[in-house]
């Protein structure tokens, strides 16, 4: 009668079984890494947005009379977000108007907003600042390129309504 020895070690199936379950962990967690560090991106021009969208409204809190002028129908802080500024007009010290304190206002908001966040697709404004004259409140509104998909970049905004 022979006796069958007791089987030692692991066969090659357990050892390739083991090797793809692990691989398939790995990889998880390679995707896992990489979609936060999407998110994290996403989250930054988020925030960048919001912070730039805020800093308008500060700007028009400081000089009231130039967000809602008196005797004058439009506020002096619409920007249709086509303009570009130049850095001079961000530089300037002639600040002897409500206008020309609101012009400044805007050229330097325009140039610290399209420095701070990644630039959306065709046809969408980075920034505007657009006035409902039945409500009388301005609507401030950022755009910015979103998280890639397969068709390109997804455009996000962040806009919330002002009351001067």
């Amino acid at each position: 009668m022979q006796i069958m020895s007791r089987q030692r070690g692991v066969t090659l199936i357990e050892v390739l079984v083991a090797v793809v379950v692990f691989s398939v962990g790995v990889l998880a967690l390679a995707l896992l890494q990489a979609k936060g560090a999407q998110f994290t991106k996403e989250s930054g021009s988020r925030t960048a947005a919001i912070i730039q969208a805020r800093s308008i409204a500060d700007a028009m809190r400081a000089n009231p009379a130039g967000a809602n002028p008196p005797g004058v129908v439009d506020s002096y802080y619409l920007y249709d977000g086509s303009s570009s500024f130049s850095k001079a007009d961000c530089e300037t010290t002639d600040l002897s108007t409500t206008q020309k304190i609101a012009t400044r206002d805007l050229a330097c908001w325009s140039r610290r907003v399209s420095a701070a966040i990644p630039t959306p697709g065709s046809g969408v404004k980075v920034a505007t600042v657009t006035k409902d004259a039945s409500l009388g409140t301005l609507t401030v509104k950022v755009s910015w390129a979103g998280a890639q998909n397969v068709g390109g970049n997804i455009n996000q905004s962040y806009s919330f309504t002002y009351l001067p």
